[in-house]
């Protein structure tokens, strides 16, 4: 954790001139669709509503993740980048709690701790190497790219370590902790888990339901599956969800990653095979809980190689923990030296995706210009607003204020579309196709490139309703907010300049 935050604090604190960390190392889009939830829970919402979708969709998403970081970031003064780097900090420490208790369980003594946890915290597989020393492209270097090890869960997204965290402890009270609290705390674990990353609840299901069906007799199957059943209300829900046609927009770049299954073992492969060590072993207190380890990587593997929905790489967030623990446990006879050798071996990954967030890269180092004119809507915007503004500062509008952007996330419905028609705007077109454009669309807010004055007639016409209501940047990199007059209030005043903390 401390590794992890350090890189976050160089980023934030020691940006290259003229630019801003962007608040994540990767997945940038996904991170910002995130943000977009968290920001509705800062206006004091329960049940969000995709700003992806059309104007007017309901509310009707209820995520526990987003909605607690929201209220901290409120607390913070809207702060939705600290509040989820203090919900990494928590969520990575339950983690490790979570993974120290398996470790326990699947019979890794304590002389072999220490270096069982740097094993499972460090290791990966070959994609590191593969894309450092190759022109292997990221996408099918699965270590790097998929967030099935926990080191870069913890790097690149909070959002993953959460889901991976509960996962393990609604499995450990399944599998550890006597009936019937063991299975009620699995089930209430299991839920909260489908309200944060509806992915990992599914597999919490599959595992142990074949957990129960593999270790005891068929009459026990009713009393046993109960506790899983009462995980289907929240699935239902959750598959309710994912099959709206929004959803399923968000979840197609997932289908169109392309890899072989020769990526696959080299991304997995020696965690694979390390967890072989620990399967011979068929008996003992032990053998239910290496069961459902072993159920829940084989899952999430057969999953990822045979994409059976779209959003399958989903199932693979987290896979490396099973894997690594299993591999633990079978090193557990040799001395502790031979596992903290394998775990030195296994880190090469680690090290490489270091380097790359220790590069000055400008998908996480944005134009501080761009990222404050997407802040400064935050005080301008009201829910059910839009705002045109070029793609990069749409995204940063669709995750930070009370505005959907006209165009923003690469996934959304109709963003090739969306795209086609702002670059028209900015490039080409009239100032009266520019204006009817703002009008069919019903777009309340206009970022422009410099000033065009109090109105801006040369871009929209002598008779447009858009007023300037802010500005940052200066000189070449000056932008100016445009907003349509409110019937209800007076136009704003002359724009001074403001300038945003």
């Amino acid at each position: 954790m401390a590794w992890t935050s350090v890189l976050y604090l160089r980023a934030a604190l020691q940006p290259p001139p003229g630019r801003v960390f962007a608040g994540t190392f990767h997945w940038i889009d996904d991170f910002y669709n995130y943000a977009s939830y968290v920001q509705q829970s800062e206006d004091g919402a329960f049940r969000f509503r995709n700003k992806l979708e059309p104007a007017g969709a309901r509310a009707e998403i209820v995520n526990l993740e987003w909605w607690l970081v929201g209220r901290v970031s409120l607390a913070l003064g809207r702060r939705p980048f600290l509040a989820y780097r203090l919900l990494a900090a928590v969520a990575t420490l339950a983690l490790l709690a979570g993974v120290e208790r398996w470790l326990t369980r699947v019979g890794v003594p304590s002389s072999h701790r220490l270096a069982a946890l740097a094993l499972v915290f460090f290791g990966g597989g070959l994609g590191g190497l593969v894309f450092e020393l190759t022109d292997r492209p990221v996408q099918r270097c699965l270590d790097l790219f998929m967030g099935s090890f926990p080191f870069l869960e913890v790097l690149a997204n909070p959002h993953f370590v959460a889901g991976t965290a509960l996962l393990v402890w609604a499995l450990w009270c399944f599998a550890a902790v006597p009936a019937p609290l063991g299975p009620l705390l699995g089930a209430g674990l299991g839920t909260t888990l489908g309200l944060v990353r509806p992915y990992d609840a599914a597999l919490l299901a599959g595992v142990e339901g074949l957990a129960v069906v593999l270790t005891s007799p068929a009459r026990e199957w009713p009393r046993r599956l109960l506790p899983v059943a009462a995980l289907a209300p929240m699935l239902a829900y959750n598959a309710w969800l994912v099959t709206k046609p929004s959803a399923l927009h968000l979840l197609k770049p997932y289908a169109a990653v392309a890899f072989s299954p020769g990526d696959l073992a080299l991304g997995l492969g020696p965690a694979v095979l390390l967890a072989l060590t620990a399967l011979h072993r068929r008996d003992g207190k032990d053998a239910g809980p290496r069961l459902r380890l072993a159920l829940w990587a084989a899952l999430a593997l057969v999953a990822v190689l045979l994409r059976p929905v779209s959003f399958s790489l989903q199932f693979g967030v987290g896979a490396g923990v099973p894997l690594l623990v299993l591999g633990a446990a079978g090193l557990a006879h040799l001395a502790p030296r031979w596992t903290a050798v394998v775990a030195l071996g296994l880190s090469t990954s680690a090290v490489v995706a270091t380097r790359i967030v220790l590069a000055d890269d400008p998908n996480w180092f944005v134009p501080r210009e761009r990222l404050a004119a997407g802040l400064a809507l935050r005080g301008q915007c009201r829910p059910g607003d839009r705002a045109l503004a070029p793609p990069d500062i749409g995204l940063y509008v669709h995750g930070l204020t009370a505005c959907s952007a006209f165009v923003s996330h690469p996934a959304a419905p109709d963003y090739a579309e969306h795209l086609a028609q702002t670059r028209a705007f900015y490039e080409e077109a009239s100032p009266a196709a520019r204006a009817e454009m703002l009008d069919r669309q019903h777009l309340t807010h206009l970022l422009l490139p410099g000033y065009a004055g109090p109105r801006p007639a040369a871009w929209l016409g002598d008779d447009t309703t858009f007023r300037a209501v802010a500005q940052v940047g200066r000189g070449p990199e000056l932008i100016t907010i445009y907003a349509r007059a409110r019937p209800e209030a007076p136009a704003p005043g002359p724009v001074r300049g403001e300038r945003l903390r």
